[in-house]
């Protein structure tokens, strides 16, 4: 269905969620993953920072590509530099140079009123994207949690 999917991965801790959602929508054989981890960077005084070592940027592309590879996917990953207020471009124009015909992300890092007040990356990304974008839920998340109470409400009734 898909010939290149670009995965977004921003924490290793949450990304499983990602992975899934990229390992699910991509066909064994036919389909090339490339993964992106923006390793970000931000300017105080005159000088530009990161917020995570070479190492850390590194393990999170590795491990995610390690762990499509493992689910019988074409993948590679790499980490790219960008700046703090251009995530969503960054990760646009890479989409673009590699061809994706699906781009996958994790859901939005603020709560609810937080992003409709200062937006995100995610929806910037879904806003400007001419492929089609999918959002996978966070580790954690509330219709998770709510999903796994009815279940264990189901299962405290039945007995």
């Amino acid at each position: 269905m898909f010939a290149r999917i670009l995965v977004a991965i921003d924490d290793f801790s949450q990304s499983q969620a990602v992975l899934d959602l990229a390992k699910d929508a991509a066909t064994e054989g036919l389909t090339e993953v490339r993964v992106l981890h923006l390793r970000l960077r931000e300017v105080s005084g005159f000088a530009w920072y990161t917020r995570e070592s070479r190492k850390e940027a590194a393990f999170v592309a590795d491990a995610a590509t390690f762990d499509l590879r493992m689910a019988g996917l074409a993948a590679g990953g790499g980490v790219r530099y960008a700046a703090v207020d251009r995530v969503a471009e960054a990760i646009l124009a890479e989409a673009e140079e590699f061809g994706a015909d699906l781009i996958v992300l994790g859901r939005p890092r603020r709560g609810e009123v937080l992003t409709r007040l200062f937006g995100s990356v995610t929806l910037r990304v879904i806003r400007q994207s001419g492929c089609p974008v999918l959002v996978a839920q966070r580790k954690g998340s509330l219709t998770e949690k709510r999903s796994e109470e009815r279940r264990v409400g189901k299962e405290c009734r039945s007995r």
